[in-house]
């Protein structure tokens, strides 16, 4: 028997609730927020947490109880939007196109230099990681004992740890 293929479902946030929850300008253009990143975002950042299992059963969304409804909108939604501007902030000060790596600029604003992208992805992947620790002392808190019985699920491989990567600035430290 094969495994479930939980990426055949859809990501657990659309690019417009990116936008509205985690971006400045609320005009954004969503395509810059393909369902790629999303994923790479949840993969990386929200799946190691929550155990491949009950990630899988999220992201089918088949049956959800409401406690599990609710995790999606009031935790999971506002972590993961963070997470997403994380990853996509990078691909929206640079474009790569055959003629190779160029910085976008319009005419009426400037693109920030590194050190100013440096401290917004830094100051982004903070406010996640704080919204992802509330989550997860909200799902393992004892008053809620017994409501995600498929965050404790026996088939969960949950990495508490983890990959063990530190991230400084932009930069993977293993």
């Amino acid at each position: 028997m094969a495994a479930v293929d939980y990426r055949a479902f859809p990501n657990l946030i659309l690019a417009h609730e990116v936008v509205a929850q985690a971006m400045t300008n609320a005009n954004m253009d969503t395509s810059v927020i393909d369902n790629n990143i999303v994923l790479i975002a949840e993969i990386t950042h929200l799946k190691e947490h929550l155990g491949d299992y009950f990630w899988g059963i999220l992201r089918a969304n088949n049956s959800l109880s409401t406690a599990e409804t609710n995790l999606i909108s009031r935790y999971i939604k506002p972590c993961l939007a963070f997470y997403v501007k994380y990853e996509v902030l990078t691909d929206m000060q640079y474009n790569t196109s055959s003629a190779g790596i160029t910085i976008n600029e319009d005419d009426w604003s400037d693109s920030a230099d590194k050190g100013e992208m440096g401290v917004l992805k830094d100051d982004t992947l903070r406010k996640a990681n704080i919204l992802r620790k509330d989550m997860m002392q909200w799902i393992t808190d004892s008053d809620n004992a017994g409501v995600f019985p498929n965050y404790k699920h026996t088939s969960n491989d949950i990495h508490s740890d983890g990959d063990n990567v530190t991230r400084l600035g932009g930069l993977l430290a293993y």
